[in-house]
């Protein structure tokens, strides 16, 4: 099984219009009063003051500037990062990943290449003093994007699964049913949806599935009012631990809201 995330680059456009400036010079004359004075032998004489006075009005108009972000689609729906965020190494995403969304330590495996742009991340609990590591999960890891970034595409695991809708299906933006089978801590699992790349929850159910060895079928309805047209969504399953940082088994798929 091969299967690898990328991560996409952003573009940006900066526009600038140039700016100019105006002047305006304007110029006041003013002449005095005549004056007259008389002189000690009786003669009077007349004197005439004339005054000029410059102003220098100057108007400035600073550059308007535009700036333009362009995101690039990525060649396929991924769940994690956002399209504009790249990750230079698959582990790097896949931290970011366990940390923001699954809200517990990463704790990873070695990363196992696929082909030249794709491999697999393990997802181990946390143990407790004295107990063992157990994997939770399997990342698909791949190269997208112009910037070659690392992207999680999905998450598998055997026991805890998303059957309905398919990994990738086109959805409605409004309530849909998310089915499949699953397993817990007492039977609880939990079924989300997030924007993808972003720790924002759209909709989050509770329910009862297997709580046994064996998984039992689960089926939930899940509100995607808020994504909006063209959006892609990370639906994930998990499996109640009753520990904080055991993130549970899980499995996820990203859908596209049409």
């Amino acid at each position: 099984m091969k299967r690898a995330v990328l991560i996409a680059a952003f573009v940006l456009v900066i526009a600038s219009c140039g700016g100019s400036d105006d002047s305006a010079v304007t110029t006041t004359s003013s002449t005095a009063p005549a004056e007259t004075t008389a002189t000690s032998d009786g003669s009077t004489t007349t004197e005439s003051t004339t005054s000029t006075t410059v102003e220098s009005t100057t108007t400035t108009t600073m550059p308007a500037t535009t700036t333009t972000l362009d995101v690039v689609p990525l060649e396929q729906p991924a769940i994690w990062p956002a399209p504009d965020e790249v990750f230079t190494s698959p582990e790097a995403a896949a931290e970011d990943f366990v940390s923001s969304v699954l809200g517990v330590p990463p704790a990873l495996g070695e990363f196992q290449q696929g082909d030249s742009r794709s491999g697999e991340i393990e997802v181990f609990s946390l143990p407790e003093p004295g107990g063992v590591a157990v994997v939770r999960g399997v990342l698909l890891m791949r190269q997208l994007g112009p910037d070659d970034g690392w992207f999680v595409l999905g998450a598998v695991n055997e026991f805890n699964t998303i059957t309905s809708p398919e990994s990738m299906a086109q959805v409605a933006a409004g309530p849909i049913t998310v089915a499949g089978s699953a397993r817990g801590f007492e039977g609880a699992i939990v079924v989300e949806a997030f924007v993808a790349g972003s720790p924002v929850l759209l909709d989050q159910q509770f329910t009862q599935a297997g709580s046994q060895a064996e998984p039992a079928p689960y089926s939930v309805m899940l509100d995607l009012t808020g994504a909006p047209s063209g959006q892609t969504v990370l639906l994930i399953v998990r499996g109640g631990t009753g520990l904080e940082t055991d993130p549970g088994e899980f499995s996820a798929i990203p859908v596209v809201v049409s």
